[in-house]
């Protein structure tokens, strides 16, 4: 999937979007664990970008940092890096299709002691068929997530009834292409940083409302509840 054939419309909103800065936008006590999902033909991509705050770094350390020497050595990332992979679980069509760690990138961790450092992973998946679902199992105790599917129209891939549960640690979809996507996307993938800041500032902004919609939801109930007590 090339995003960037995405319509008009879009593009304008990911450039808008991208004045949101990721890294702040979650609290210092959550560690915010955003994945995207691209489909072709060939295949399932997810990239997934991973930000600890500043309160949850210590727990994360705790995870990654196994020889306790206060540092990230590189075995120590690939291993969490692995671990991440291992408790992420993709289903194509209902039968699980098993995750292939393609590229892992881990900030200085200076960078992260500041709540500004993302760790950054891509997977894919050698299996395609007409119905998805991913759930992210990996440090619920700590974690926010947020997830979503990239389709991009010019590309001939249609989703239809996406489905995310209330944490969106979860996501399934039913998909298919229109004539022709098969050879415009054989060498498809989700494209690199630039649209992270715009994509992830759109799922901050999807969850927020969210939030407004069920602290709003609670005030009524709330309410309600005085009033009969009454």
């Amino acid at each position: 999937m090339n995003l960037r054939r995405l319509s008009l419309p879009l593009v304008v909103l990911c450039a808008w979007m991208a004045t949101v800065p990721p890294a702040g936008a979650h609290r210092l006590d959550e560690y915010l664990q955003a994945t995207l999902i691209g489909v072709t033909p060939d295949g399932i991509d997810v990239e997934m970008q991973l930000t600890p705050g500043v309160a949850t770094l210590p727990v994360l350390m705790a995870v990654i940092d196994q020889d306790r020497d206060g540092r990230i050595s590189p075995g120590e990332e690939r291993a969490y890096a692995g671990r991440v992979a291992r408790e992420v679980e993709l289903r194509v069509d209902g039968v699980p299709a098993p995750l292939l760690l393609t590229e892992s990138n881990f900030p200085t961790l200076e960078a992260m002691r500041e709540g500004l450092g993302t760790i950054r992973m891509k997977l894919h998946a050698a299996r395609s068929g007409h119905a998805l679902r991913f759930e992210n199992h990996h440090l619920p105790q700590v974690s926010v997530y947020l997830v979503n599917c990239l389709a991009a129209p010019a590309d001939g891939l249609v989703v239809r009834r996406q489905k995310r549960d209330e944490v969106q640690r979860s996501i399934e979809f039913e998909y298919s292409f229109g004539a022709g996507a098969v050879a415009a996307l054989r060498a498809a993938s989700i494209a690199p940083g630039s649209f992270w800041p715009a994509a992830i500032g759109m799922l901050l902004v999807a969850r927020m409302a969210v939030l407004i919609y069920r602290t709003k939801h609670d005030k009524r109930d709330s309410k309600s509840s005085k009033v009969k007590s009454l």
